[in-house]
């Protein structure tokens, strides 16, 4: 997994910035969450899901909780679908949501 640090929002883009000061920029949406991610939180994503070459790429993702019927089920912590969000001092764990 990358670790990327949150540079800047703007209502669904993220600009992304790794420990190699690589830039990203995804569209996201973050479901099931109580509180918003901001400027200087991170997520850990699955190489994969930035690679242009995975099957699965994509520019814009939407993410929820693990028990959510909308991803894959009895989906497993080292599955590339699953990111963790780093909010303050919470580490949550959520997965890809298809549909």
């Amino acid at each position: 997994m990358i670790k990327l640090i949150i540079t800047a929002k703007n209502n669904y883009v993220y600009d992304f910035k790794d420990e190699n000061d690589k830039n990203y920029t995804l569209n996201l949406e973050f479901l099931d969450l109580n509180e918003e991610v901001k400027v200087g939180d991170y997520i850990c994503i699955n190489d994969q899901l930035l690679d242009k070459n995975y099957d699965g790429y994509s520019t814009s993702y939407t993410f929820g909780g693990l028990e959510s019927k909308y991803g894959k089920t009895n989906i497993l912590m080292d599955d590339v679908d699953v990111i963790k969000v780093g909010i303050d001092d919470k580490e949550i764990f959520l997965k890809r949501l298809y549909g």
